[in-house]
């Protein structure tokens, strides 16, 4: 059964669903050949700007849809495909602003625990007396010293303007391998700024414990088939996928990449010798 403060994020994630969904082109089904990559896809929707290969584009770019604030904001978007490699690359992203998309009691929850965060003592570990303080539903996740120090240290100095920003997230296939960069990512504006060159593959930002609630992976990779994908950054809300970014995905190599079909053309004609009869 779920609680209340679950079942409001799990209505966010839907209805953010199903604002994608209206006037988004359906996935077609198209055996994937070789590689692809897409910069977003919000609410279950195909992912955009998208790059191909064999059948292009293999460069493409854009920025996050005005219509999509309430999600995302700003995002400079950059993929490619070739054979058997594509990058997706996500530069000035921020999810959530405000964070009005989340449930009012998980928002006050998270700033109240910011609070108490300030009372921890530096060379201890946090007392049953302080979990106890733990507002709202926090309490049912965050039950361990180990998982409000966690939680802590990515609140730090956040203000709450935001869920997470990002200046730059670089996801990359080649063949059966991938890794993704990410520059100064920040939890609620924390002053707490994570920079990593090879993240780990399906790092989480958030404690483990958060997951019912908030989970945002780092370099989820996933293989289906011949197919290997590499996601940059992904974002659920109550267990429900809301946003995936900076995709790339590389399904095998092609031997000979496919030519062009040539127009037939006409047989030249064979010319017939006949005797013209003479007159006269």
């Amino acid at each position: 059964m779920r609680t209340p403060l679950k079942a409001g994020i799990a209505g966010v994630a839907l209805a953010t669903a199903a604002t994608m969904m209206v006037g988004a082109p359906s996935a077609t089904g198209d055996h994937q050949e070789s590689s692809s990559a897409f910069g977003f896809s919000l609410g279950g929707s195909p992912g955009e700007p998208v790059a191909k290969f064999p059948e292009g584009p293999r460069e493409a770019g854009g920025e996050i849809p005005a219509e999509l604030e309430q999600l995302a904001t700003g995002g400079i978007l950059t993929v490619t495909a070739d054979n058997d490699r594509a990058t997706a690359t996500v530069t000035d992203l921020t999810l959530l602003a405000g964070l009005e998309e989340l449930p009012k009691e998980l928002r006050d929850g998270l700033q109240e625990l910011q609070a108490l965060c300030a009372e921890l003592p530096e060379d201890e570990a946090p007392t049953d007396e302080i979990l106890g303080e733990i507002p709202g539903g926090l309490k049912d996740v965050i039950n361990t010293p180990e998982s409000l120090q966690e939680l802590c240290n990515a609140l730090a100095g956040g203000d709450f303007t935001n869920l997470a920003a990002v200046e730059a997230l670089n996801a990359e296939c080649d063949g059966n391998t991938g890794t993704v960069e990410v520059v100064n990512a920040r939890l609620f504006n924390s002053d707490q700024a994570l920079n990593d060159s090879d993240v780990k593959p399906n790092s989480s930002l958030l404690p483990p414990e958060l997951a019912p609630l908030i989970e945002i992976t780092l370099n989820r990779q996933t293989t289906q088939g011949d197919s290997f994908t590499v996601d940059g950054l992904v974002l659920k809300l109550g267990g429900e996928e809301v946003a995936v970014l900076a995709s790339a995905t590389c399904g095998g190599p092609i031997a000979h990449e496919p030519q062009p079909k040539q127009p037939k053309q006409a047989p030249i004609p064979t010319p017939v010798e006949r005797s013209v009869p003479v007159t006269g």
